[in-house]
């Protein structure tokens, strides 16, 4: 009698695990990827992609203040999301070679871009103009240092990059 084929190969295998790996960087979203220097304030990857406001009680009275804007940092987590997709794709076989490329590209440039999350911080300036605002983004970004979540998603979306490029390089 013949022995069947397997149909789970490495490639797929391996495409599979760049898709988890996206997944874990995706959940850091959740954790510190931007702390200020002289306290122990963070704010999340969601706080600094989508915008964050801070409310407190004054006298009776709630006071709700702006911190952060929506910023160009929801771009790498837009990037996991799209490379997720690919490495699926690569996973079930539909152009697997341009999907396994595709998937490591958006893997790798989502990892780059979680480490430039000072730079990407927009602050909420309250209507400041000209130099005054240059020397408040300045100083607003001196104060600020990468965190826990933004450091672990960039690494873990580089070797999800990795993982998933792997295939395309390998017969089995």
């Amino acid at each position: 009698m013949a022995k069947k084929k397997s149909k789970l190969n490495l490639g797929k295998i391996l495409s599979f695990a760049a898709a988890l790996l996206a997944i874990v960087a995706l959940a850091l979203m959740f954790a510190p990827a931007l702390g200020v220097k002289s306290s122990d304030k963070a704010y999340t990857g969601w706080q600094v992609a989508f915008g964050y406001s801070e409310k407190a009680e004054i006298f009776g009275s709630t006071v709700s203040t702006k911190v952060l804007l929506f910023s160009a940092y929801f771009i790498p987590y837009a990037l996991l999301v799209g490379g997720l997709a690919f490495s699926v794709l690569a996973g079930l076989g539909i152009l697997p070679k341009l999907s396994k490329f595709i998937a490591a590209g958006c893997y790798i440039a989502a990892g780059v871009l979680f480490f430039l999350a000072v730079q990407m911080v927009v602050p909420y300036t309250g209507g400041i103009e000209g130099d005054a605002k240059d020397l408040f983004l300045e100083k607003f970004r001196e104060a600020l240092t990468l965190s826990v979540g933004a450091i672990m998603s960039g690494i873990i979306s580089i070797l999800a990059g990795l993982t998933a490029l792997v295939p395309v390089f390998i017969k089995k």
